[in-house]
């Protein structure tokens, strides 16, 4: 991924620089205040639409030639220059986002496979939120008349959707969620502004299952026929990187392939942790660039994961963006 300035020299739309507005962790609730969405299971995208659409990542990095299902994005859009917020999504056949085929989709480098993948799985650009309309910006407006503008001004088409929203009920709403299967539920405030890269208590996400973005600080080498044992797992904590323990499960033998490949392709690192981990068997460390989504039960009294499952490499995030209190 690259950035480039694809959109016209005039164009007034602030292309790479605008990063998402991000939510905290809570709990299922119910207010008037607040409306209730799904949380989709996908890669954070900004669309920037004027005569043509061009794809940004969370981490600023253009993603246009990953996803050329969602090329012509502009076109059932009124209102431009326009940026919508959403969600990149891959269904699966019962409608359920699959997060499995987005990230084999994300590790396309080939245009070839990338055109093929498009076509036998498409992603869908599932928009929330409108941040420029008409070339103005809107973020400083309130959510309920964003939402307002994103309803009137986008139509929906096979790869362009408005995620819709209920009122009041977020409680339900939420168990409703958790029994379909989905990953939880976006709470936002009716009178909030956008704040772009800000995680604010204005937007808060609930998830059925614990899930987060963790550093890959090195590995345990597997045994027998298993080249990878144990991807040993860090997080930031005022700027230096804590143990959060190890994952050793939820990867096949393809994805256990690409992590081997892509691990030994990192330099390596001294140990980076201040303590020793006596539980880590003949670790090798490299330099913490890689990022993973990791399942987990909870975290434990002393900062570690308690029954992790990995869930994919995480390319459209940074490092320094993995960071807990």
């Amino acid at each position: 991924m690259t950035r480039v300035a694809a959109l016209p020299e005039n164009s007034q739309l602030p292309v790479f620089q605008i990063k998402p507005m991000l939510a905290i962790a809570g709990q299922p609730f119910d207010s008037p205040d607040f409306l209730y969405e799904v949380k989709w299971d996908g890669y954070r995208g900004l669309a920037y639409l004027e005569e043509r659409t061009i794809l940004q990542s969370r981490n600023l990095q253009d993603i246009t030639a990953v996803f050329p299902e969602l090329a012509d994005l502009h076109q059932p859009v009124r209102g431009r220059p326009a940026v919508l917020d959403g969600e990149i999504i891959i269904p699966r056949t019962d409608g359920k986002p699959s997060f499995s085929l987005l990230q084999a989709r994300g590790r396309l480098g080939d245009p070839l496979k990338i055109r093929q993948a498009a076509r036998q799985t498409p992603a869908i650009f599932m928009a929330f939120d409108i941040l420029y309309h008409q070339g103005r910006n809107v973020m400083a407006e309130a959510l309920q008349l964003r939402k307002e503008i994103l309803q009137s001004e986008v139509r929906a088409a096979a790869n362009l959707i408005v995620s819709q929203f209920i009122l009041n009920q977020g409680i339900s709403f939420y168990e409703a969620c958790v029994n379909r299967g989905l990953e939880g539920v976006m709470a936002k405030e009716l009178s909030s502004p956008y704040l772009p890269g800000k995680r604010s208590p204005l937007w808060r996400k609930f998830r059925h299952t614990l899930a987060g973005e963790f550093i890959i600080a090195g590995y345990e080498p597997g045994r027998g026929e298993r080249a990878l044992g144990a991807l040993i797992l860090a997080s930031y904590v005022e700027g230096r990187l804590i143990y959060r323990g190890k994952v050793g499960t939820g990867f096949d033998r393809g994805e256990e392939r690409e992590l081997m490949a892509c691990l030994q392709r990192l330099p390596a690192a001294p140990p980076p942790f201040r303590e020793a981990i006596p539980e880590l068997k003949n670790p090798r460390w490299v330099e913490p660039r890689l990022v993973c989504q990791v399942e987990y039960l909870e975290m434990t009294p002393q900062g570690r994961l308690r029954h992790p499952g990995y869930r994919g490499l995480r390319r459209d995030k940074e490092p320094e963006e993995c960071s807990l209190p």
